[in-house]
């Protein structure tokens, strides 16, 4: 018995003339392409989309450090030209210097209501409350307080220029120290 049903091609039948013709001009099975890299997979959209986000966060957050860096780059740099002229300067001019140098920093970093008012050893207690020390009110730093304006005044420009330095450092980059608005008024009682 054939598998063939009649009228077919049989498995003993000779091929009808032609039949090798057409045989030749099939192509072989062939698979279709890979797929493309365009368009991709939504997941690769959404992958796109988080990573997108970032960067452009990330460079809001470095336009902002960079901007709120410049004003106190520039006062570090005023600080190394005030140390070099300091020596050749009356000591009230150099400490008044510093001390307007500091207070134009300081403005730049805290609201303009905690440090406008503060003035003398008001003011030092406010730079010894944002740097976490107590080094502007005690020893050569009290020059740039009310001390600046009583007799015999001496400059110790190295100490001065490393703690306006360190000063400056602290609040180069990141939120400001602890300042509030009350703590000096409440010294002032």
């Amino acid at each position: 018995m054939s598998l063939f049903p009649s009228g077919l091609l049989a498995a003993d039948a000779p091929l009808p003339p032609g039949a090798l013709d057409l045989l030749s001009s099939l192509r072989d099975i062939h698979e279709p392409p890979p797929p493309g890299f365009w368009p991709p997979a939504p997941g690769w959209w959404v992958l796109a989309a988080v990573l997108l986000g970032m960067l452009c966060a990330l460079a809001l957050w470095w336009r902002d450090r960079t901007r709120r860096a410049r004003p106190i780059r520039a006062a570090l740099e005023e600080l190394d030209s005030w140390r070099s002229a300091a020596p050749d300067r009356a000591a009230v001019d150099a400490a008044d210097e510093l001390a307007a140098l500091l207070r134009r920093a300081a403005l730049v970093r805290y609201p303009r209501e905690t440090v406008a008012a503060l003035t003398g050893d008001r003011f030092l207690a406010f730079l010894d409350e944002t740097s976490g020390s107590e080094a502007f009110s005690t020893g050569p730093a009290r020059a740039l307080g009310d001390a600046r304006y009583g007799p015999g005044l001496e400059l110790d420009v190295p100490v001065l220029d490393d703690l306006a330095r360190r000063w400056l450092r602290a609040h180069l980059v990141g939120t400001p120290g602890p300042a509030s608005a009350e703590a000096p008024a409440a010294e002032a009682a």
